[in-house]
C-alpha cells in the first residue's frame, strides 16, 4: 500500500462543504462512501474529479446500508423520527467509523468530516456533542484515531471563502439528495441555490425530473 503524506483522511462526498474541506485541509487521502444512496454515482464521479483537481489521493468504497435508511437519499419516505426530509439514522456515525478503519488501513490518525455550523439543528449526527462522543469513542479503540469535523463554527459560504474555493471546483459538486441531476426540489439543491447566490457564482439550471 503507497504511503501518504499527511495524517487526516477526509470523508468527500462531491459536495460543496466536503469539497471545501478538502481544498481547505490537503488531507492525505480522500474518500467516498457508496453507502446505497440514490444520488452515489453522480457523487463518486464528482468526488474522484475533486479529488483529482486537488492532487488528493483518492479511495472509494462500498458499505452498503440500505436495509438500515429511509428518506430522500433512499426511498422518498421519511421515517417517523425523522427532523427531516433527508435524514439517514445514524449516517454519519457510520460514516465516521468507516473513515476510522479506513484511517488505520493507512496508518492515519484523524477523519475530518464537513459538517458546519446549522448542521446540528437539522440532525443530531450534525452536531458538536455528537462529535465529541464520536472522537471519545473511536480514540479508545486500537489507534486511537479521532472523528472531527473542523467546519462546524463555518457556514458553508464562509468555508469556501476560507478554503478559498475556485469555481471550477464548485461547478464539479454535486448536492442533490434525489438523483444524478440536480432536482432543484430537495434541500440539498436549495442549500446549493442559496449558496452559489451568496457567493455569485453561475450555476446551470438543468434538472432532472426527479
Amino acid at each position: 500500500m503507497a504511503k501518504l503524506v499527511g495524517d487526516a483522511v477526509v470523508l468527500l462526498s462531491g459536495g460543496v462543504d466536503s469539497a471545501a474541506l478538502a481544498a481547505f485541509t490537503r488531507p492525505a487521502l480522500a474518500l467516498f462512501v457508496d453507502y446505497g444512496q440514490i444520488p452515489a454515482r453522480a457523487e463518486a464521479r464528482a468526488s474522484r474529479a475533486i479529488a483529482d483537481r486537488l492532487g488528493v489521493p483518492y479511495r472509494a468504497v462500498r458499505l452498503p446500508l440500505n436495509d438500515f435508511g429511509g428518506g430522500l437519499l433512499l426511498d422518498g419516505v421519511p421515517l417517523d423520527d425523522a427532523p427531516s426530509p433527508e435524514w439517514w439514522p445514524y449516517r454519519n456515525q457510520f460514516l465516521g467509523t468507516a473513515g476510522a478503519a479506513i484511517a488505520l488501513q493507512h496508518n492515519l490518525t484523524k477523519v475530518l468530516l464537513g459538517s458546519v455550523r446549522g448542521d446540528g439543528d437539522r440532525h443530531m449526527d450534525g452536531s458538536p456533542q455528537f462529535y465529541r462522543a464520536l472522537t471519545t469513542l473511536t480514540s479508545l479503540q486500537e489507534g486511537s484515531v479521532q472523528v472531527e469535523a473542523p467546519a462546524l463554527e463555518l457556514t458553508t459560504v464562509e468555508l469556501v471563502r476560507k478554503a478559498r474555493l475556485d469555481s471550477a471546483i464548485l461547478a464539479l459538486t454535486v448536492s442533490c439528495h434525489r438523483a444524478a441531476r440536480p432536482c432543484g426540489d430537495c434541500p440539498g439543491c436549495w442549500k446549493r441555490q442559496q449558496v452559489f447566490a451568496e457567493l455569485d457564482v453561475f450555476q446551470p439550471t438543468v434538472t432532472s425530473n426527479a
